[in-house]
């Protein structure tokens, strides 16, 4: 039963996420994060703030394993699952600047 209902809020997470280009006038360190997909083997990360559903392309932050050269840019979430990112499904949704406080913790 818990994994049913991780799906359903994983799935409930998704549906709230704003379009491409909703977040345009939002500052970068106030953006939502909605999801996180890792690819642990590397310490490569991507942090999700808007998503085009039909194209299932994305608009967030990727940091591959290097702070000075991590940027925000748009991500394609199917490139992301053929190279083995995973979705972290325990993310709760934060602001930018939360999301980067919980990571360096980790």
């Amino acid at each position: 039963m818990e994994k049913d209902q991780k799906a359903s809020r994983n799935k409930q997470v998704s549906d709230v996420i704003p379009k491409l280009y909703e977040t345009d006038e939002i500052p970068t360190e106030k953006k939502i994060i909605y999801q996180k997909w890792n690819l642990k083997q590397v310490s490569f990360y991507w942090l999700i703030s808007e998503l085009d559903r039909k194209e299932n392309l994305a608009f967030g932050y990727a940091n591959l394993n290097d702070d000075t050269c991590a940027e925000w840019g748009y991500i394609s979430i199917q490139e992301l699952i053929d190279n083995g990112a995973e979705l972290d499904r325990t993310w709760k949704p934060c602001t930018f600047e939360e999301a980067q406080k919980r990571i360096r913790k980790i």
